[in-house]
Order: C-alpha cells, then sequence, then structure tokens
C-alpha cells in the first residue's frame, strides 16, 4: 500500500496493572518480554520496508492518568524507570532502532518539575540521547493531546518540543 512509516510498537510495560492507560496495546509486565516482542515488530515491520516507531518513552506503564485527556505522570524514579519502564527503548538503541516517540507524560521525581517528557530537555537530550545513547529520529505523540493542549498553545509547544531535541512534531 506504500506505506514506509508505522507508529508501532507500543513498548510501554505495563507496570501497574492498576494503571490501564496502555492496556491491552502493551505486551505486558516484564520488561524483557516488551523489549522482546516490541523488537519481534520492529524487525518484521523493517523486512517489509516499513519503519517502526518505539513508543511512548519513557513509558506510560504506570501513569496515573491518560495524555490524551490532560496531565498524566508517573512518579517513577530515574532507577525506576531504566529497571522497567526504559528497557524496551534501551534494547531498540542498542539493535539500531530509526524513531523512537517521546510521550506527553511528566516524571516529575525525574525531572523536578512537571513539563512533559516531549517538551523536557533533560528527558530527551541528556536521558535519551545522551545517558540511552540514542542517535536516531524522536518524534513527539500528537501535539494536540490534553497534555500539551491544556498547558500550552501550539507554537510556544512546538518551540519547546524542538528545543528539547525532538525531531518530528506529530
Amino acid at each position: 500500500l506504500g506505506f514506509s512509516l508505522d507508529f508501532a510498537p507500543v513498548a510501554d510495560v505495563l507496570t501497574d496493572p492498576d494503571k490501564q492507560v496502555v492496556g491491552g496495546r502493551s505486551f505486558g509486565s516484564d520488561p524483557g518480554l516488551v523489549a522482546d516482542l516490541s523488537m519481534d515488530v520492529v524487525n518484521g515491520l523493517e523486512s517489509a520496508g516499513v519503519w517502526a516507531v518505539l513508543k511512548h518513552f519513557p513509558g506510560h506503564g504506570a501513569t496515573r492518568e491518560d495524555s490524551h485527556d490532560g496531565y498524566a505522570y508517573t512518579d517513577k524514579t530515574l532507577e525506576e524507570l531504566m529497571e522497567a519502564e526504559l528497557v524496551p527503548f534501551q534494547r531498540g538503541i542498542q539493535q539500531g532502532v530509526h524513531f523512537i516517540m517521546a510521550a506527553h507524560i511528566s516524571v516529575p521525581s525525574v525531572t523536578g518539575d512537571t513539563t512533559p517528557c516531549t517538551l523536557s530537555p533533560y528527558m530527551i537530550t541528556e536521558i535519551l540521547r545522551e545517558k540511552m545513547g540514542y542517535e536516531g529520529i524522536v518524534v513527539t505523540d500528537a501535539m494536540n493531546m490534553g497534555a500539551i493542549r491544556q498547558q500550552y498553545d501550539s507554537a510556544e509547544a512546538s518551540v519547546l518540543a524542538l528545543q528539547a531535541g525532538v525531531d518530528l512534531l506529530l
């Protein structure tokens, strides 16, 4: 059909089964299994000439709200994220994934503020690119989602995302 990019797979680890934001879209609660299955999807898509997009960095598996509707966050520390939510993304980076989608979730225990990851230079540049070693393309989740729209106008959010280190705005 001519597709060359698919905004899949969902690489979110369902670390809190009571938080069903990603629910049935997640491959489960085991970080290694989620990483394995996510990379199987990436490899399958890319073998058919379609680039895959691992999403939603740093992971919706324990968020308290849905970023489609408004402010969403996890109170996990960076160490906790590295042990679970970030495992599939680190595996993708090690295996050369071309695209990672940043989520509009906030991680105040990591950043010290409520800035959505998509707009956070600390999360995109320092953590994803420098600490985790990602050199590929970072795309935002949809910029008209509630977590962005309720706090920022579109011009401000777009500039902040680019300043954070994002390459492509959705």
